[in-house]
């Protein structure tokens, strides 16, 4: 038989070519069997079961029983087994296709020793519509049990990975909190070291005190880090809003950050901002957190000699220059752009992801601004998570990553600006400008 185009369920009932099918069930049936489970798939070099001869005969009997009443339905539940069965057994579509084709084959080479070639052909018209129809069945319940199959898999694989982040979640929570109290013992006593213990003389006794107490601030700094990503998955991120001015929490970082700047020879410049662009209800100090990842990430990115540039203007909730509507909320956004290396495209779209670093940690020193220097991978992640308790929106943007062009590198953050204190804490969900 050679299969068609899949027709509807056949309606024609044909008694005659039923009766002529049960006389020589046996000269059909029996071979078609043997020759179906003789050649069972083969799959991942392994030779699988074949299917059961009840279910075979079972088929052979609906399809008859099909015919005579001119339902191709008649026979839908043999089918479905036959799909089923077939597919958990680890036989392809095309196999389980095959034996309704070798059916259809045998009863012609059956019918051709009874018949002339006319009748032959008659009856095979009358048997195709069924057998078309049986073809198209089992592709379509192929089909569901792929589908569902592949749903099953899938969830199974969402459940372990909800369960490997709870996991993750945990232990970052748990070692962060173990790690503050001996943190602090070590930054007291360096204090006492530095203040009461460490004669001002002893130049080398003052480096390795000072130097032990950079290390413990810096690792102070990854904490509180952890900390903060532990609550900001576990939605538990407190904000403590009051009224902020995002220039003088900019200015704070700035300060903060000279040091560093001067060593690297990094320029960092921040546009005064517009008069319009007042003090917001936000919390100071989890916006620093946030900028100073951001403006660190732009000096760690930026070759020495670079330059870092701070900006922002006031936008409507779209991202449009025009006037708001009433009940709109305007938008601060505050631009940080750098002349550095770049990101590459396929690490644009996981920069604020936990732990994510597109250099090798291994291979660079740790430090927070150090060039292309390692780090947990937390401060992005951190500033993202911040950003959005607040209502509002961070993304980068960059031409591609080039070590010896520069093409930079420009986050744009979005915010609020809120004048009063917000009567809930729902989001606001901002578009890109």
């Amino acid at each position: 038989m050679i299969p068609t185009s899949p027709l509807r369920p056949q309606r024609v009932r044909h008694p005659d070519l039923a009766r002529r099918l049960e006389a020589r069930r046996r000269d059909i049936c029996d071979p078609w069997i043997a020759r179906v489970q003789a050649n069972p798939p083969i799959v991942s070099g392994r030779r699988i079961d074949g299917l059961e001869a009840p279910l075979l005969r079972r088929l052979y009997t609906d399809l008859c029983a099909s015919i005579h009443l001119g339902r191709s339905t008649e026979f839908d539940e043999c089918l479905n087994w036959l799909t089923r069965d077939g597919h958990r057994s680890g036989y392809r579509l095309s196999d389980l296709l095959n034996i309704i084709i070798a059916l259809g084959d045998q009863i012609e080479q059956v019918m051709s020793i009874d018949f002339a070639p006319a009748q032959v052909l008659s009856y095979m018209q009358a048997l195709n519509g069924t057998l078309n129809y049986a073809l198209t069945h089992i592709a379509r319940v192929f089909s569901e049990e792929v589908e569902s199959a592949v749903a099953a898999e899938r969830e199974r694989s969402q459940a372990r990975l909800a369960e490997l982040d709870r996991a993750k979640s945990k232990f970052i929570n748990i070692a962060a909190h173990e790690l503050k109290t001996p943190l602090t013992l070590i930054q007291g006593y360096s204090d006492i070291l530095l203040n009461d213990l460490i004669d001002p003389s002893n130049e080398r006794g003052v480096q390795v005190a000072k130097g032990l107490a950079a290390g413990a601030r810096r690792l102070q700094q990854i904490v509180n880090d952890m900390i903060a990503v532990s609550m900001i998955d576990n939605a538990m991120l407190a904000l403590h809003l009051q009224p902020t001015s995002i220039g003088h929490v900019i200015n704070i970082i700035v300060s903060d950050l000279k040091n560093q700047m001067d060593d690297r020879q990094v320029a960092l410049h921040v546009e005064p901002f517009a008069n319009e662009i007042k003090a917001i209800y936000a919390d100071p100090q989890r916006l620093y957190d946030a900028f100073s990842h951001v403006i660190s990430n732009s000096i760690k990115y930026t070759p020495d000699g670079g330059r870092v540039q701070v900006s922002a203007r006031l936008l409507n909730p779209k991202g449009r220059n025009s006037s708001l509507q009433p009940g709109e909320e305007s938008v601060i956004e505050i631009i940080i752009a750098d002349s550095g290396i770049g990101i590459a495209p396929e690490h644009r779209e996981h920069i604020f992801e936990k732990f994510y670093g597109s250099t090798e940690v291994m291979s660079h020193s740790s430090g927070r601004t150090k060039f292309k220097g390692g780090g947990p991978g937390l401060g992005l992640a951190v500033a993202k998570g911040i950003i959005d308790a607040h209502g509002g929106r961070i993304w980068a943007e960059s031409p591609g990553y080039d070590e010896v062009a520069r093409p930079g590198t420009t986050f744009h953050i979005l915010l609020p600006a809120r004048t009063s204190m917000p009567e809930t804490r729902d989001k606001l969900l901002l578009s890109s400008t």
